[in-house]
């Protein structure tokens, strides 16, 4: 009994790390002009802890086969149902997934890019690419940090960075971070980048060579990004 309960524990350990945020897809039934591929059945998406997310299709999904129907997450930006139907998701920011099947429990998982905002996403979109054609679309509520955990972490982690010292003269160090999960740039007053580091391995930073004046540190973790003043003097 110590032994199952312990496998138990273990497995329910597992899931809330591996998914901790889940939101249900609605309002399927969007093609018009070809009722039978519109989308049936159970569609959710899931943040997880790792930086990637994840669309599940239930038991109980089903559309009509097609030579090259793909699934993407993309951010409706305000625009109708109607507007998104003549829309190609490849002209747009989107998460590719790749082809489905057509019908039956299936899952799909992407890592998020460090230039996408995963809070603006909110559509779930079915699309054949051969022949350029609309399949159908749902609606999700979109992650925020407040009902969500994954985010609130990672908000918080942005939170406790820290640039020092500053104003700053030869070199700067970075606290509270850990290494390879963050992306640092720093910008002139013009906006010119003048550095950048895609992972953080060295947590000082030369800035001898700089100019004297007034800097923008950007960081960004996991698609969070918060942006800091430097003084160089």
């Amino acid at each position: 009994m110590k032994t199952k309960l312990l496998f138990i524990s273990l497995v329910i350990i597992s899931l809330n790390l591996s998914a901790q945020c889940t939101e249900n897809t609605a309002n399927f039934g969007n093609n018009t002009s070809t009722p039978s591929y519109n989308i049936s059945g159970d569609v959710s998406v899931i943040l997880n802890t790792n930086n990637s997310i994840s669309v599940n299709f239930a038991n109980n999904f089903s559309t009509a086969s097609g030579p090259d129907v793909r699934l993407y997450l993309i951010k409706s930006e305000g625009k109708s149902i109607s507007e998104l139907k003549n829309l190609n998701p490849t002209a747009l920011e989107n998460i590719s997934f790749g082809l489905i099947d057509f019908s039956g429990s299936q899952s799909y998982t992407e890592t998020i890019p460090n230039n996408i905002d995963i809070t603006q996403y909110d559509t779930v979109f079915f699309y054949c690419l051969q022949f350029n054609a609309f399949w159908d679309l749902g609606k999700f509520d979109s992650f925020n940090s407040t009902t969500c955990s994954v985010l609130s972490t990672k908000r918080n982690q942005l939170n406790t960075v820290k640039i020092f010292p500053n104003p700053a003269k030869n070199r700067i160090h970075l606290k509270n971070i850990e290494a390879n999960s963050a992306e640092i740039r720093i910008f002139n007053v013009l906006g010119k980048q003048v550095y950048h580091q895609p992972k953080i391995i060295e947590k000082t930073i030369d800035i001898s060579t700089f100019h004297k004046g007034i800097y923008l540190v950007k960081i960004n973790i996991d698609g969070k990004s918060q942006t800091q003043k430097l003084v160089i003097n």
